[in-house]
């Protein structure tokens, strides 16, 4: 067993003792040493040359930052050189943008409202459209111009009035605040005064005269009974205007004929309430049109193009336009940058602006007279009068049945006749109206208050619009004449070459 053992022992070291020899002589030692050596000189050969590159890299950025400060300075020295030979021109390039900055955007607000109406040749005056028989008309015709906001007065108006019957005023709710009694009071002095007037053309002088001078003589309680009938009929009249004030008014009719009949009245009331906001307009294109034009001189002393400066002008008369109006309406929502606000100009002002707004157009246009005027010849007119027809009829009806008269007894081709004439007289009587109507319906403070409580999207197209319409117009124009400007200024500035 013993044996066994070692004889297989002795054989696997032999083997194992061969495969050595054999692997020996397969792989030289020496072969092994110079492959370890090669591949260590190539590594330091890859290591070397990387180094070399970055050292070149190195080299050549530096060369061309020299380069590069070399040609700056070159070039810094060449537009000094420019500005030195011609500063008189070179200063005066921020100086002229200043004016066209200036100049643009007066001239834009003078054409927001101006003239009233067109000036020029009336050919081809695209119309828009049209409401309450009123055109909306664009601006600017073939040969002339019209101010935008009287161009558009209708359709200004119509958004303007809108607003006020959505947001500020709700027209029954103001007419519930009339008292029946004190109107028929106040209508009742002028009872007589129109009977007379009805009387006379319904009855013949002579009988005329003999009623009048019967009158006087009938019993004072008789005279007072006459008087209570009378205004109980005014009084149930005043109630049901009331109830029906919707079906016999349109404020936004009333609104829009005041404003288109006299376009004076809308420009009034957008320059009086966009005052601030307007002389903005104007002197920022003074300080922008500057800022601009110190950038449009470095250009030009750096750039030999000369009709830089004709762009320059074309942009400054583009941007100053274009930044005033931003700086105007916003940001709508105030944005708070540390202890400082940022929000447009005329959002700031919504406290001022309201007032302004609602005492104006209370004493110009929603006033007592326009209203009853609306009610009596508006579109709503025919609605009106039929009421009052009606109520009358009825009134003269269950008078008679309570004082013990048939209705077969009365004559209802008079009593037609005389709801006819009540209806054509009354407009003369109205006036004793105006002072109580104005003073017990309470728009201006109505309004007054009710905007300062809008939302700042909501206050912001108050004045807005008047902006947005043909705003693009009014741009372009500014760029077009500061093109101009800038045109002039490169014919003087650009110096002819001289000849050899």
């Amino acid at each position: 067993m013993i044996r066994v053992v070692f004889r297989r022992a002795y054989r696997f070291t032999r083997d194992a003792v061969d495969s050595l020899a054999s692997l020996a002589r397969r792989f030289d030692i020496r072969d092994v040493v110079m492959e370890i050596r090669n591949n260590w000189r190539l590594l330091s050969i890859q290591k070397r040359t990387k180094a070399f590159e970055r050292r070149m890299f190195n080299s050549m950025d530096s060369l061309r930052g020299k380069l590069s400060a070399v040609l700056s300075n070159k070039v810094i020295a060449r537009a000094v050189d420019k500005f030195n030979a011609d500063r008189k021109g070179m200063l005066l390039i921020p100086l002229v943008a200043a004016f066209v900055g200036w100049f643009t955007n007066w001239l834009a607000v003078k054409m927001i409202f101006y003239p009233i109406n067109f000036l020029g040749i009336p050919l081809f005056q695209y119309v828009e459209g049209s409401v309450y028989g009123f055109d909306i008309l664009q601006p600017l015709g073939i040969l002339g111009w019209q101010g935008i906001v009287p161009a558009k007065a209708a359709q200004m108006s119509l958004t303007m009035v809108t607003m006020v019957t959505e947001k500020l005023v709700n027209v029954q709710a103001v007419f519930m605040l009339l008292d029946p009694t004190a109107v028929s009071s106040l209508l009742l002095t002028e009872v007589p005064n129109m009977a007379s007037k009805i009387a006379s053309e319904m009855i013949p002088d002579w009988s005329l005269k003999l009623a009048e001078s019967a009158v006087p003589a009938l019993p004072t309680p008789t005279l007072g009974e006459v008087g209570g009938v009378v205004s109980t009929y005014l009084s149930g009249f005043v109630t049901l205007l009331q109830q029906q004030v919707d079906h016999v008014i349109d404020l936004k009719e009333l609104v829009v004929t005041a404003m288109c009949t006299d376009r004076v009245v809308l420009v009034d009331l957008f320059r009086r309430c966009g005052a601030a906001e307007l002389d903005f307009l104007v002197n920022s294109g003074l300080f922008f049109g500057f800022l601009l034009g110190v950038i449009q001189m470095v250009v030009w002393a750096f750039y030999d193009n000369p009709w830089s400066i004709t762009i320059g002008g074309m942009i400054v008369g583009l941007l100053t336009n274009w930044l005033a109006l931003k700086c105007i309406f916003e940001p709508v929502e105030p944005v708070f940058v540390g202890p400082f606000k940022i929000q447009g100009l005329f959002l700031q002002r919504q406290h001022e602006v309201s007032g302004t707004f609602s005492d104006y157009l209370t004493e110009k246009v929603l006033k007592s007279e326009n209203i009853w005027n609306n009610m009596l010849n508006g579109d709503k007119g025919p609605e009106f009068n039929a009421m009052l027809e009606q109520y009358t009829k009825k009134f003269v009806v269950e008078e008679a049945a309570a004082r013990g008269m048939s209705v077969a007894d009365l004559d209802v081709s008079l009593i037609d006749e005389v709801c006819r004439k009540v209806v054509e007289k009354l407009p003369e009587h109205i006036h004793v109206l105006h002072e109580y109507t104005d003073a017990t319906l309470g728009l201006k403070e109505l309004m007054r208050e009710r905007m300062k409580l809008m939302t700042p999207q909501e206050f912001e197209r108050v004045l807005h619009p008047i902006f947005e319409q043909d705003e693009l117009t009014l741009i372009i124009s500014g760029a077009v004449l500061g093109a101009a400007a800038g045109y002039i200024q490169q014919i003087y500035s650009v110096k002819p070459p001289a000849d050899d």
